[in-house]
């Protein structure tokens, strides 16, 4: 029986591919990607962007993760 996962879920799992520094929000595929990585929704991540940039690292502080 087939399975299917989720693209972030895919893209996650490959190993040697490093994902960028900053989030481009507006690119559906990276925020499914990131929302997964960090462990919240879509909303949750834009909210942060917002709030404290793009960088990964600002995001991931200001996420508590």
């Amino acid at each position: 029986m087939i399975s299917l996962v989720p693209v972030a879920v895919v893209l996650a799992s490959e190993r040697g591919v490093r994902p960028a520094p900053v989030i481009d929000s507006s690119d559906a595929t990276q925020r499914d990607y990131w929302a997964y990585r960090l462990s919240v929704s879509p909303t949750e991540l834009n909210a942060a962007i917002e709030k404290v940039g793009s960088s990964v690292a600002a995001v991931r502080r200001h996420l508590g993760k």
